[in-house]
């Protein structure tokens, strides 16, 4: 009887995995967040923006690399809907576009110290 119950409840999995897949438009977009996270430049410019909005001179200074760089790492960013920005003064100043980019970045240091802890 516990076969038959099992049978039943993991067909009915299937048919509700089968319907709630992302579209393929979603999954395209998740990959291309995914692949931003996959460069260190722009892994430090989302870390450095977790701690107070900053401009291209002021990210540049603190990661020690140029200007033309950080723009270019901050274009993909704001492309992703990942920062944004806002004009201050003179300067434009940008921010990450809201805290779920911080609780993927937090998840991947505690699995990162849980692995560690494991050893």
């Amino acid at each position: 009887m516990p076969e038959q119950n099992f049978e039943v409840e993991h067909q009915q999995a299937l048919h509700n995995l089968k319907q709630n897949l992302p579209s393929d438009d979603d999954l395209d977009a998740m990959v291309n967040i995914f692949k931003a996270f996959g460069d260190m430049t722009r892994v430090k410019i989302i870390l450095a923006l977790s701690e107070t909005p900053l401009s291209v001179g002021e990210i540049a200074d603190t990661l020690d690399m140029s200007q033309s760089s950080i723009s270019h790492q901050l274009s993909i960013l704001k492309q992703l809907n990942l920062v944004s920005n806002a004009r201050r003064g003179r300067n434009i100043h940008y921010r990450l576009s809201d805290q779920h980019i911080l609780t993927i970045f937090k998840q991947t240091q505690d699995h990162i110290i849980e692995d560690e802890n494991d050893f």
